[in-house]
């Protein structure tokens, strides 16, 4: 094959890109485009062989996860074409590789949206789509992780890491949520709220005051066994005459109290960040 036809299979490949699509499609028709093109991609929606063996809740099943694609379908491409200036400026100084690695990247992010339960969680899936055309290279592995863990949380998890962040990054109180708006808003109680930071905990997005500050607290310890070292071996010595030196108390810093881990940071301003920002203004 010539370099020429190379090139040509290659600039073909580009027009079809699905992301191109999604760019050069009005809002209204696009939703109906991205269904069609991924289609095959989940068939007849599988059912549980269960169900298939009752008879009419095959059907039920296979009604409501097609009403689901659609909403999450008509949701993504609303989302995408509220940022759609933002997409083609940062698409423009990439390369034909780059859009493409970048368009399967796309991809992974529509088989989310489309087996996503809450509807509201789009928004936060197509903020990190952003996030991905900002950079010159991000790996398979890191979208699929931080996606991964999105498709984990739900509203009251993602509502109360941004409570975490704000109000440990962002210093204007006035416009910050506090744990008992959250509260009142997802309608749990302060037990299920610290049941929601622990299930954080659990999963990478915060730590705690324990985990940052336990070498400095083994230094500490470190240092106040040798200075009782040192004032046993001059008790039991003889010889020593002058007076004891004062003993005190180790400073502990390690508390169980939640904070922000570094991941838990990234992946805020990954997903989160621009709807914090927005609510700054």
């Amino acid at each position: 094959m010539s370099m020429h036809n190379q090139n040509n299979d290659r600039k073909d490949m580009a027009k079809s890109l699905a992301l191109d699509t999604v760019l050069n499609v009005g809002s209204e028709t696009v939703a109906d485009i991205v269904k069609g093109s991924i289609t095959s991609l989940v068939g007849g929606i599988m059912v549980d062989t269960v169900s298939s063996l009752v008879p009419g809740v095959s059907g039920l099943v296979q009604s409501y996860k097609h009403n689901r694609f659609e909403r999450n379908i008509t949701t993504l491409t609303q989302e995408l074409n509220s940022n759609i200036e933002v997409i083609r400026v940062n698409l423009e100084s990439k390369t034909e590789e780059q859009k493409e690695r970048i368009d399967q990247l796309f991809n992974y992010v529509m088989d989310y949206v489309i087996d996503e339960q809450q509807e509201e969680k789009i928004e936060y899936m197509v903020n990190g789509f952003v996030r991905i055309t900002e950079h010159e290279e991000v790996t398979e592995d890191f979208v699929l992780t931080y996606y991964d863990v999105l498709k984990e949380l739900r509203m009251v998890d993602i509502s109360v890491i941004r409570l975490m962040y704000s109000s440990r990054y962002i210093h204007d109180q006035e416009s910050n949520e506090s744990f008992q708006d959250v509260m009142e808003r997802h309608g749990i109680s302060y037990e299920q709220y610290e049941s929601v930071r622990r299930n954080l905990l659990r999963i990478g997005l915060l730590t705690t005051k324990t985990d940052l500050h336990i070498t400095d607290d083994l230094k500490e310890i470190s240092k106040k066994f040798k200075e009782l070292y040192t004032y046993l071996d001059k008790l039991t010595n003889p010889k020593h005459k002058g007076s004891l030196p004062k003993l005190k108390e180790p400073n502990l810093k390690s508390k169980e109290n939640f904070e922000m881990s570094r991941f838990g940071r990234d992946f805020v301003q990954f997903f989160l960040k621009s709807e914090i920002e927005e609510n700054e203004v």
